[in-house]
Formats: structure tokens, C-alpha cells, sequence
């Protein structure tokens, strides 16, 4: 499950959302590279979307989720706690 240091700023890139062209530009390396690392780290995980490599990259702790989650996720206590 270890990636490399450019297979982890990948994943951390795929998690927040960004396209191929826009890690490419972001990274300076091309869009087939990002491609290929992008391959890579689902063989190394052994998953088949980048959701996939986004949720893993969150779990990690690699990357937050959105803010907006963060507040339903404290909404979904609140009302667990007061109908408890």
C-alpha cells in the first residue's frame, strides 16, 4: 500500500478534485504521466476509481474533507443525540 512521494501528491490532488491536465500543470510533469502514476497507485491499492483513491487519500489523512461535510456530519450528531 506504500506509493511513492509523486504517487502520494497524485492521490492528494485526485482527492481534491483536480483533472489530469490540471495535476499535470500543477506537478509540470505531462498528462500521460499523470495518467501513469494515476494507474499505478490503483494497482499498488488494488482499486479500480479515483473516488476510490480519494476516500483512501481522506482516510489516510492525506487530505480534510470538504468543510460543507464537516458540518453535516456535526448536523447528523446533533440529531442523534437528541433523539437518543
Amino acid at each position: 500500500m506504500h506509493l511513492s512521494e509523486k504517487e502520494k501528491e497524485v492521490a492528494i490532488l485526485v482527492a481534491q478534485g483536480m483533472k489530469d491536465i490540471e495535476i499535470a500543470q500543477s506537478l509540470f510533469i505531462s498528462r500521460r504521466r499523470v495518467g501513469e502514476i494515476i494507474f499505478s497507485i490503483k494497482v499498488k491499492w488494488e482499486i479500480i476509481s479515483r473516488v476510490q483513491i480519494g476516500i483512501l487519500a481522506c482516510h489516510l489523512g492525506w487530505v480534510c474533507p470538504p468543510v460543507e461535510a464537516l458540518y453535516d456530519e456535526v448536523r447528523q450528531h446533533k440529531r442523534e443525540l437528541n433523539y437518543a
